[in-house]
């Protein structure tokens, strides 16, 4: 908002003054909205480093399951095998929103089924693989949810500081700049209005000071 362009006037600086007020209210929703973002952030960083390490141990004891019964039985026959379990997951997502950040709400349903082979029919450890995968499937759902939280809060949590520095920076010092200016020239002006009324003031007593000026108008005689 260059200052040639705004007419130093009163009425511009109440205008300006109000968009100032409400630029710095602005600043501070944004700020406090920042702060609020960040420490759930932080909590949500947590989160997912806890959720992390229940995927790993989850994925780890599955895999040394399907490492034994590949020992036992054979590769081959523990892919026939799995070809016929019977699966019925599902997957609800919803949302909660964090000062206006919709965050996603991931609730994994594993459909528990008895033993799918058996200990006739079925290869030696077989369910304890098919078990041992399925306790996976909840943790990842977890991480994935914690992980999709923490990248949303992150880009607004960018998003909000560009706003916060532009109004800083930006917005805030230029309103300021022209408040000063027009405060600056309404003082200079009334400072030259009462200069001008203080010698407007002395002439005046200077002429009712002057001789015969008192008297009112002289009679002239013919």
């Amino acid at each position: 908002m260059p200052r040639k362009t705004i007419a130093p006037t009163r009425s511009n600086f109440l205008r300006m003054q109000r968009s100032y007020e409400r630029a710095r209210q602005g600043y501070e929703l944004l700020e406090r909205k920042r702060q609020i973002l960040v420490m759930e952030l932080m909590g949500l960083m947590e989160a997912a480093r806890v959720a992390q390490l229940r995927v790993q141990e989850a994925m780890r004891r599955a895999f040394e399951a399907l490492e034994r019964a590949a020992i036992a039985a054979g590769s081959e026959r523990l892919v026939r095998e799995a070809s016929g379990i019977p699966a019925g997951h599902t997957i609800t997502i919803q949302t909660r929103s964090v000062m206006g950040v919709k965050v996603p709400r991931i609730a994994f349903q594993c459909q528990e089924h008895p033993l799918a082979f058996g200990l006739l029919a079925g290869a030696s450890g077989a369910d304890e693989v098919r078990h041992g995968f399925h306790d996976v499937l909840d943790p990842i759902a977890r991480l994935a949810e914690v992980e999709n939280a923490v990248l949303r809060l992150a880009r607004e949590i960018k998003r909000t500081r560009r706003r916060i520095h532009a109004l800083e920076n930006i917005f805030l010092p230029e309103y300021e700049s022209v408040l000063k200016y027009i405060g600056d020239s309404l003082e200079e002006r009334d400072r030259e209005d009462l200069v001008i009324m203080k010698k407007v003031k002395r002439m005046r007593q200077s002429m009712n000071e002057r001789p015969g000026m008192r008297s009112g108008p002289q009679q002239r005689h013919v």
